[in-house]
């Protein structure tokens, strides 16, 4: 694909990551679904498989991404726009130059102008937030957010602002807040934007489970949506809670504690993500693997890179090329690329 259209997606993807600069970099990655369809990398073009790994849509676009809500982003030379999983091209785009992923019915789009803007389309290709933001993320809870002159607000699906643009950082809506900086502090408000907890951490994290972790001077806590501590503040790190576990750092070792604080699986890892589908993503001598909620090793570390199990399967890589496995460690697509 040509360097300017990839310049295109890597600003698309860049102007996401600023958005989710808060919440220790992990504001809620958009959901993928499950039994939906996964991309892969054959001769240098882009496919989907199913679950099994059979072709479902054959390789043949320069860009694909992934499925949510029956729907996924793809480019074939100068031909771009929104296919379905059937491999039709459902929507066409032609007012913009990238769509992200669909939430709540609605998708990011970035136009190619400079600098860009963004707006929002519905399932049908419909601009129904023209674009005029500076950045802007998938819809949570009912509210997107947006980015105004470096400052943070929330637009409702009408494209009304119903929080305004006053955040020097912000993550989306998770059980009802969402965390945001003012004056290099954390804290977290309610969809009126209201502070309801006060900004005075060094770093906090999305709401899941019913808690989020908070850090001051260095420790971390876990509070609850009254801002009341539930998990004591201790030295290294605590992550946030997915399957009821959370990891946390002990040493310069990952591992994980529950929801009573309690240390279920020894910190001795090099790095672990939270738990998906029953296993988490582990990182061990310079290598990707995947533990239980016991702590036992059902996938040794042997992956370059990794993600966590999706719809049954997780993307691995090996000598740049990417596959997937299944929950057993067996391949259903072997690495390609």
């Amino acid at each position: 694909m040509r360097a300017v259209a990839w310049k295109r997606v890597a600003m698309f993807c860049l102007c996401l990551v600023a958005l989710c600069a808060v919440a220790g970099g992990a504001a809620q990655e958009r959901k993928k679904e499950t039994a939906a369809l996964f991309p892969v990398r054959q001769d240098g073009k882009w496919g989907y498989i199913d679950r099994a790994g059979k072709i479902v849509i054959r390789p043949r676009y320069d860009v694909a991404w992934e499925f949510t809500e029956g729907l996924a982003y793809v480019k074939s030379g100068a031909e771009r726009g929104v296919i379905d999983k059937t491999g039709r091209m459902v929507v066409s785009l032609q007012q913009v130059d990238l769509a992200g992923l669909f939430s709540e019915g609605l998708a990011p789009v970035q136009t190619s102008s400079q600098p860009p803007r963004f707006g929002f389309i519905d399932r049908t290709g419909k601009l129904v937030i023209n674009p005029q933001y500076d950045a802007a993320r998938g819809f949570e809870e009912g509210l997107a957010l947006v980015m105004v002159e470096r400052k943070y607000g929330f637009i409702d699906k009408r494209g009304r602002m119903i929080i305004k643009p006053q955040f020097d950082k912000a993550a989306s809506f998770s059980e009802g807040l969402a965390a945001v900086v003012l004056d290099n502090k954390h804290g977290y408000i309610d969809r009126s934007g209201r502070l309801i907890i006060a900004a005075q951490y060094n770093n906090a994290y999305n709401f899941s489970e019913g808690l989020a972790a908070v850090a001051t001077g260095g420790r971390y806590a876990c509070i609850n949506r009254k801002g009341e501590t539930v998990i004591q503040p201790q030295a290294g790190y605590v992550g946030t809670f997915a399957e009821g576990f959370a990891p946390v750092i002990v040493n310069n070792r990952f591992g994980y504690i529950n929801r009573a604080a309690a240390s279920v699986i020894a910190p001795q890892y090099d790095w672990t993500g939270g738990f998906s589908e029953g296993l988490a993503l582990i990182k061990a001598s310079g290598k990707y693997g995947f533990i239980d909620k016991t702590g036992a090793q059902t996938i040794r570390p042997q992956f370059d890179n990794a993600h966590n199990f999706n719809g049954g399967l997780a993307r691995v890589w090996l000598a740049g090329k990417q596959g997937y496995i299944d929950k057993t460690g067996n391949f259903v697509w072997k690495p390609s690329k």
